[in-house]
């Protein structure tokens, strides 16, 4: 029987999380009821990881062998690893999901019914924090000043029109890809860093298509420690902003502008001791000066390149090269 739902994950070898997330997949209530696949590709750096990944499979591809797909991708990269994905998958409805997330137990049906309720080409679903950490106060305090881990809710169940994505829970329609194109192996994790998933985003509206937010298809974000430090902080929007300076084209100018817009404001919030304003103006600070460093190097990449030096001048053959070093 044909997949009604195909499932991408592309993993970088994070072992456990990956397999709370299949494990949560194996869990899901009517699963039977809904065929469908699960692809993974196996994007982890170092021979171990990868072993390991492909390993965890292998247990589940001993029960259902004709339910899951193992894809080695060694070159790094989310976009290029779930492009790889792409041409594997046999269902019409595609489903993303971050290697780092565990699934409800409804989450199949719902982004299976989804599909065939509404029109729309795209859906989002909600991003939640596990159900332990939600009233853990230290996590939820840092949670609110660095904003680093990328939950995603709306209050209310109705389904409803949406201009952003997020590919830690999204699923489209297969047609779709042929309108947009597949990722864009430039950015995102493991490449620029960030932000495949707002690009695609803005593709999906160009070419006039619409995103629906479903808030009952829920995943669950691990939470990683690590990327709630002012370290992180830095680094992430750092990347956030390189990687929007590769795909938007974005000038030195505008660029620069909104860096002293940035630190201007810096300067106020902290004036005012307001700590939500100014970490989202010291953000900025780094998006903004991530995007000159990279506007820069586009706008000098060409002129260093026409006026790079011959390694010999010309018309000097190797003998030349040898007489003149043995004189």
């Amino acid at each position: 029987m044909e997949p009604a739902v195909s499932i991408l994950i592309a993993t970088q070898g994070r072992v456990p999380q990956l397999e709370q997330l299949l494990d949560s997949l194996v869990g899901q209530e009517n699963r039977e009821d809904i065929p469908h696949e699960i692809l993974v590709a196996n994007n982890a750096q170092g021979q171990a990881s990868a072993a390991a990944v492909e390993a965890l499979l292998q247990n589940y591809r001993a029960h259902e062998p004709e339910r899951w797909i193992h894809v080695r991708e060694p070159i790094p990269g989310k976009s290029r690893a779930l492009n790889r994905l792409v041409p594997l998958a046999n269902a019409n409805l595609f489903a993303f999901l971050d290697d780092d997330v565990e699934v409800a137990p409804q989450w199949l049906q719902i982004t299976w019914q989804f599909f065939r309720n509404y029109s729309y080409d795209v859906m989002q679903g909600s991003i939640l924090v596990p159900p332990p950490m939600q009233n853990d106060q230290r996590f939820l305090e840092l949670l609110d000043r660095y904003r680093t881990i990328c939950y995603y809710s709306k209050p209310g169940l109705e389904v409803r029109q949406i201009v952003s994505l997020n590919a830690a829970n999204m699923a489209l329609r297969k047609e779709l890809l042929g309108v947009t194109g597949l990722f864009d192996e430039r950015i995102g994790p493991g490449a620029s860093g960030t932000s495949m998933d707002v690009e695609f985003g803005e593709r999906v509206l160009r070419v006039g298509r619409r995103i629906g937010y479903e808030p009952r298809s829920v995943v669950y974000h691990d939470v990683d420690w690590s990327r709630l430090t002012e370290d992180y902080f830095k680094q992430r929007h750092a990347l956030q902003g390189r990687s929007r300076a590769i795909y938007k084209g974005s000038g030195m100018f505008s660029s620069f502008a909104n860096l002293v817009r940035a630190a201007l404001g810096f300067c106020l919030y902290s004036a005012l001791r307001n700590e939500r304003k100014i970490y989202r103006s010291k953000g900025r600070i780094y998006h903004y000066r991530a995007m000159l460093k990279e506007a820069s190097r586009a706008s000098l990449w060409p002129l260093l390149t026409a006026s790079s030096i011959p390694s010999r001048p010309p018309g000097l053959d190797e003998r030349d090269v040898r007489e003149s070093k043995s004189s």
